[in-house]
């Protein structure tokens, strides 16, 4: 009978060793990950822009534009071809309306039907911009001249691709900011190398085809982005620098230039699972958690309208009091309209805090001056008139309904957005039933929102070391999913979106054959849309006819049992698509043996595993059996054929059909669309780089035509190199002033640069070679005296270590090369200095101040090197144990000199201790040099 015995053995269990490696590996990701993450938040407003960087070893603080603003306005502009950005941008708006584009982010989503003709009129009233439908019917702007190379017409931009533009531009200077490019795919959940996250703002009430548009302008401009509504990212920007030991409830009222809403967000803290790498088992932490309950808005009540009407009160003031000097009416003249509204939007900020504005506008039109005053009365009745007063309060009580709360369940109401300071809106608000003691400001109304963003991408990211903090987002369009047989189910209710996936499990007939859904949004919500459809996508599952085909044709569906899983996923939020399709065809029990064979993929080689245990078993005796017939009968082995499988998981094509107002952009629409803002930010680039060289030859002409003139620089050079010099300047600033200079590129431009630096540099560096020489000859000479002290005290040290028998850092040959670079030195010097002697301040110097410095260098590296030697030790000889026999006469004279070290004849016969180690002294003339 055999025993089974186990064997302790030293190594450890193997969950200990797992545990350990993946310790190692959690501790090494941990420090190699820091240098490589980031998150960017991007704050894209209809008005402005706002980046922000959150990265370790870099402060956790807003991105400055070029001209070190805190923000940027969302414009972009085109000056001919040049492209411009923000201030530059917005500027151009009065001078070329046509070529500037302002605001794109009212377009996104919109469509070119009817249905948005409102949209696309309230965006044509600001600059007159001209609109026109896009293949995919969406809305395009077209420029206003037309200065292509082939004058084949004015250029035209998709409103995404304007978008784009102005997330390249932000992508620069965040990239800049954090010495680290974006990444190129969705950003994880645990963190990753490669770059840095993104997430962008959109507002709470934004449909699937607004996020949709937002997010292929992001894929455009190379990366993808999470999203965030502008509520939540408020919230967690809110949460940073608190804690809640209970629960809270607070409504972030937010009025910008596109529109106004209102979240409230309910604030707690609770113990989560800890998802850091370094975590093990169920190891839980207390967070803080932030929860959108619910929101309202009003697209009306905005910015924007504020400053239209502003603007049309300007331009009636200036036609009542002008308007009979005007050639053609103002208001069908762009540029006086344009700077009309950009003097409205400047105005309205004056009134938030003073009663009245003064309108100064020089040249508004025709040459004609404007002046004016504004005042908050005056705004006000606008206001009242428009309908807009109350438009402004009622995202707050459609917030609280949609919650079913009362004001009084509110902790506070936090105003945040730069229209929430004017006075009228305040006054809304008090008139809509808000004390003044709930009203907040203890958050920054501008930049709240984007800093918030980028703390809540970092919060996915555990690498990050910070407040734990989870936020979840909130869904205000309720999505219903309806089945091929109508049936119908809300898979993402409205509320807070806690989950990001749903799974739709299928079994039966309900898998065995092609089939679609439909997801769209709850017809509740349908006056919310604003002109959107409440259709969003059909997802259609395709391949399982053709999978299924052979066992539908051989009677054999019956024997299998099918199950299929569908996830829908809504990442980046509210946005929505099909992901993974699994059919798992499983061979239901006591089937026909091996009779699905070609299904499962699997030849005539393979048996059923009934079979194969049914062979074994026919061949098994028993141990009595064995003992009675032990025989040499060859005993009956395992067949070898492989067991049937009776399970297959294949995965299925799942295809996302846009319904309704979406219009994403296709593989090919948004490679083109790759390509093409690739090319401009190429010529961008290389029109900077030229517009540089240009500056700087420019700059180098000026300077050239004075130097010529100056003291130091007429001592040092030739008469005849001084009038080359003159007349190459006037050559190239006669050039340059030219059609061939105006049109020069870059390569054209750094040659005539280099024939003017050719002429000048030469001489600037004698200038230099005479003012450093002697400074230069000093280290050298210095160097020369140290180098002969140490040789002289070495070789003495060398000599006194051999004579007592000790070694010694140095070498004979060591010193003896020294010696000799020395000797080199010293001719090389004496030369040069003679040749010198006889040269001019205009000649070019024979000794050079890098060749002298070299030498010296070279000499002190020697020196430093061999004094810092250690003392090699040295083992005393061996004794002998007997008597040493008699001395015998030497043969010959020089017999008794080739033994220099005797052996003592006093001394014991075990070894000596060893000496300790004698302090170096320093050479009287270099203290730093050892002997």
């Amino acid at each position: 009978m055999a025993v089974m015995t186990t064997r302790r053995t030293g190594r450890p269990p193997f969950v200990a060793m797992v545990l350990a490696l993946a310790l190692s590996c959690a501790y090494m990701l941990s420090h190699l990950c820091v240098a490589a993450m980031g998150v960017v938040g991007i704050d894209y407003g209809t008005e402005s822009i706002k980046i922000s960087l959150v990265k370790p070893g870099v402060p956790f603080d807003v991105v400055l534009s070029r001209d070190s603003k805190r923000k940027l306005p969302a414009a972009v502009a085109w000056k001919k071809q040049e492209r411009l950005f923000g201030t530059d941008a917005s500027n151009l708006a009065t001078r070329f309306p046509g070529d500037t584009f302002i605001n794109a982010k009212l377009l996104l989503g919109r469509t070119f039907d009817d249905a948005d003709v409102n949209a696309r009129a309230k965006y044509q009233s600001l600059l007159g911009t001209k609109l026109i439908p896009t293949t995919r019917d969406t809305c395009a702007v077209q420029r206003a001249t037309d200065y292509t190379n082939d004058a084949s017409g004015p250029d035209t931009y998709a409103v995404e691709e304007l978008v784009a533009a102005q997330f390249s531009h932000a992508r620069e200077l965040a990239e800049e900011a954090a010495g680290e490019e974006f990444r190129r795919s969705y950003p994880g959940t645990v963190g990753s190398f490669g770059g840095l996250d993104v997430v962008i703002t959109v507002p709470v009430y934004w449909t699937a085809a607004e996020r949709h548009a937002i997010v292929d302008a992001a894929r455009i401009a190379g990366f993808e982005p999470r999203l965030v509504s502008d509520g939540a990212a408020v919230g967690v920007n809110y949460a940073q620098t608190r804690t809640f030991p209970k629960s809270e409830k607070h409504l972030f009222y937010d009025a910008g230039a596109g529109s106004a809403r209102a979240t409230i967000v309910e604030f707690s803290t609770r113990l989560v699972q800890a998802d850091s790498i370094l975590s093990i088992g169920s190891t839980q932490k207390e967070a803080v958690i932030v929860d959108v309950l619910s929101a309202g808005w009003d697209r009306q009540a905005s910015g924007v309208a504020v400053d239209t009407l502003i603007r049309d009160a300007l331009a009636d003031k200036f036609e009542e009091t002008h308007g009979n000097r005007l050639e053609k009416p103002l208001r069908s003249q762009p540029r006086a309209l344009a700077r009309l509204l950009k003097e409205a939007n400047r105005v309205k900020h004056v009134l938030s805090a003073n009663v009245e504005a003064s309108v100064n506008v020089e040249g508004l039109a025709e040459e004609i001056d404007f002046r004016s005053r504004f005042s908050r009365e005056e705004l006000e009745r606008l206001v009242e008139a428009a309908g807009l007063t109350h438009l402004f309060a009622s995202p707050v009580q459609d917030a609280l309904k949609s919650a079913k709360l009362r004001i009084s369940d509110l902790d506070s109401i936090v105003l945040v957005g730069g229209m929430s300071r004017v006075p009228f809106v305040q006054a809304a608000l008090r008139a809509a039933g808000i004390p003044d003691s709930k009203i907040a400001q203890n958050v920054n109304a501008d930049e709240a929102a984007v800093m918030g963003a980028a703390f809540y991408g970092a919060t996915f990211n555990p690498q990050f070391r910070m407040k734990a903090i989870r936020a979840f987002d909130g869904n205000v369009y309720p999505v219903v999913l309806r089945e091929s047989n109508g049936k119908e189910e809300i898979i993402y209710p409205s509320g807070s979106f806690e989950k990001t996936e749903h799974v739709r499990h299928y079994s039966g007939k309900e898998a065995a054959s092609d089939f679609s859904l439909d997801i769209k949004y709850d017809r509740s919500v349908t006056p919310k849309l604003d002109s959107f459809d409440a259709d969003l996508y059909r997802f259609e599952v395709v391949e399982t006819d053709n999978y299924l085909a052979g066992l539908k044709e051989r009677g054999e569906l019956d024997q299998v049992d099918l199950n299929l899983n569908l996830t829908i996923i809504s990442e980046p939020l509210g946005t929505y698509s099909i992901g993974a399709v699994w059919l798992n065809v499983t061979q239901k029990p006591g089937g026909i043996a091996g009779a699905l064979k070609s299904f499962f993929n699997v030849g005539a080689n393979a048996v059923d595993e009934e079979e194969e245990d049914g062979a074994l078993d026919t061949n098994s005796t028993t141990a009595d059996d064995a003992a009675a017939n032990n025989s040499s009968a060859p005993a009956k082995t395992k067949k070898s054929k492989k067991a049937l499988p009776t399970n297959r998981a294949i995965r299925l094509v799942g295809r996302a059909v846009p319904l309704g107002s979406i219009r994403p952009y296709s593989g090919t629409d948004l490679g083109n669309a790759k390509d093409r803002l690739y090319v401009a930010n190429t010529e961008a680039k290389s029109r900077v780089a030229r517009e540089e060289a240009r500056n700087v030859l420019e700059a180098s002409i000026y300077r050239a035509r004075d130097i010529v003139h100056d003291e130091g620089f007429s001592v040092a050079s030739k008469p005849k190199e001084r009038e080359a010099i003159s007349k190459k300047a006037d050559e190239l600033a006669e050039w340059l002033a030219s059609r061939d200079g105006e049109v020069a590129d870059l390569p054209k431009l750094k040659t005539r640069q280099s024939q003017l630096d050719n002429l000048i540099k030469p001489i600037e560096k004698r200038i230099s070679e005479q003012r450093g020489r002697s400074a230069a000859i000093t280290r050298l000479t210095s160097a020369m005296q140290d180098t002969h002290a140490f040789v002289s005290a070495a070789r003495q040290n060398l000599t006194e270590a051999l004579a007592a028998g000790q070694g010694s850092k140095y070498t004979v040959a060591d010193l003896d090369t020294l010696e000799a670079q020395l000797k080199k030195d010293e001719k090389w010097y004496k030369d040069g200095e003679t040749k010198q002697a006889k040269l001019s301040l205009e000649d070019d110097p024979v000794l050079k101040i890098a060749d002298l410095e070299k030498r010296a260098k070279k000499l002190r590296d020697t020196i430093k090197r061999l004094s810092t030697r250690r003392i090699p030790k040295t083992r005393p000889p061996k004794k002998s144990s007997a008597a040493p026999p008699p001395s015998e006469p030497s043969a010959s004279p020089g017999a008794e000199s080739e033994q220099m070290f005797p052996p003592s004849q006093q001394e014991p016969a075990s070894e000596p201790e060893p000496e300790p180690e004698q302090p170096e002294q320093p050479h009287p003339t270099q203290k730093h040099t050892e002997l």
